[in-house]
């Protein structure tokens, strides 16, 4: 009997064709986890700055088109905000800085499709919406480039208007007094009303009090400090949290409050006074109210907002010959600086409060819009005036930083898409 013994074929190459023919599938997995989530971290990163440049581009629409026609140059301030904002922001797992361009940046009047949103060169200067668009183009794939997939682009979109606040930050430490026996949301005052005080005090003009329309308040907690109120008007010492109802523990003034407030306007004390341009920064206009021929002459009582937002457009400096009041002590700067330095400080949002309450502390009744007119003069007994432009929450002029989501407060940013 023969027996036949086969021959038993070598099966040792067979693992290594399974590797190879699943390695692009494993490469694949790996590839799509890796580079999308490489995407997805970019996505959120670029999410991050087009959120920071709609809220930075809006906080700058501040111009009020139910009272006069807005300047464009509105438009090209939210958007060099935008792209400043962005520009600080960070993508590619924080590799690269996030770049965005003026076309990016768009506005429109209501919230809409995105399509509807046009740069600022062309959009409606009446816009209140500000929508960022933050790209990242000429992503290489890490893994997925094997398998033949190009260079990859990610975007984000952020949309942003302002409303009313339920807590704000102070911008300037005034309160306005409600009129006695006032009836009705505006406290006896209507839109374009002059609110006038006057100082009493003494004549070095270093210690001095406010008697009229309005009042220093000093909105810190701990109160009686004797610089808080300078500070405040300077810029140095922001209070936040500000909300309707809150008390004021304190009223009055301390020390230097008048060259503090003239920095505002572009004055800045002679001498070794630590104010400059720098550390007080100016109204983006030191123009100042009433005015006289040969300029535009707007007389005590007539409302001069139309005239600021010209003005401040255009970054016009204090003139004294158009100024119908007395000498303003200080150095003053040009209008360069005013361009340069300059920033949204004498549209400013004020409590309302009852000014003959006492004693103290007395309640914040409601936050109103006010336009500071001019600077103070050096006699002790000179008037400064306010324009009122109305409730703050209602009043497209005024600007605040704080929570969102209230209905009393002043408008501050939020995003909206």
């Amino acid at each position: 009997m023969t027996i036949a013994f086969g021959c038993r074929k070598s099966e040792s190459g067979a693992v290594a064709i399974i590797v190879g023919l699943s390695l692009p599938v494993l490469i694949g997995f790996a590839g799509l986890a890796l580079d999308l989530g490489r995407l997805f971290v970019t996505k959120t990163e670029l999410q991050n700055a087009a959120d920071a440049c709609a809220l930075a581009a809006a906080n700058e629409l501040v111009c009020d088109p139910t009272i006069t026609t807005c300047p464009r140059e509105f438009l090209q301030n939210a958007q060099s905000a935008g792209i400043y904002v962005a520009g600080r922001n960070k993508k590619d797992f924080q590799g690269s800085n996030v770049s965005i361009v003026p076309s990016d940046i768009k506005f429109f009047t209501a919230l809409a499709p995105n399509s509807s949103y046009l740069p600022a060169g062309t959009a409606d200067t009446k816009s209140r919406f500000a929508m960022c668009t933050a790209s990242a183009t000429g992503l290489i794939p890490y893994l997925m480039g094997a398998l033949g997939f190009g260079p990859q682009a990610v975007s984000a979109q952020g949309v942003a208007t302002r409303a009313p606040a339920q807590s704000s930050c102070n911008s300037a430490p005034v309160g306005i007094c409600a009129k006695p026996s006032s009836s009705g949301p505006n406290y006896g005052y209507s839109v374009g009303e002059w609110i006038t005080s006057s100082f009493t005090g003494a004549a070095n003009n270093n210690d001095t009090e406010l008697t009229g329309g309005f009042r220093w308040v000093d909105y810190t907690a701990n109160a009686g400090g004797t610089n808080e109120v300078r500070n405040q008007l300077l810029g140095n010492d922001e209070v936040c949290g500000i909300r309707v109802g809150n008390n004021v523990t304190e009223q009055g003034v301390k020390q230097g409050a008048k060259s503090a407030w003239n920095t505002r306007f572009g004055f800045y004390p002679n001498g070794n006074n630590a104010e400059t341009v720098t550390t007080a920064p100016p109204d983006k206009t030191g123009y100042s109210y009433p005015s006289k021929s040969p300029g535009t002459v707007i007389a005590i009582g007539s409302s001069a907002y139309a005239d600021y937002v010209a003005k401040q457009a255009t970054n016009k400096p204090f003139i004294d010959a158009e100024y119908d009041a007395g000498n303003i002590s200080g150095s003053q700067i040009t209008q360069e600086q005013h361009l340069q330095y300059g920033a949204e400080r004498r549209l400013v949002a004020s409590p309302i409060i009852s000014c003959d309450q006492a004693p103290a502390p007395v309640t914040i009744l409601a936050m109103a819009c006010v336009l500071m007119l001019n600077p103070m003069a050096s006699g002790p007994e000179d008037k400064i005036y306010l324009e009122w432009r109305g409730l703050a929450k209602d009043s497209n002029a005024c600007r605040s930083a704080g929570v969102v989501g209230g209905v009393s407060g002043p408008r501050v940013p939020t995003l909206v898409q």
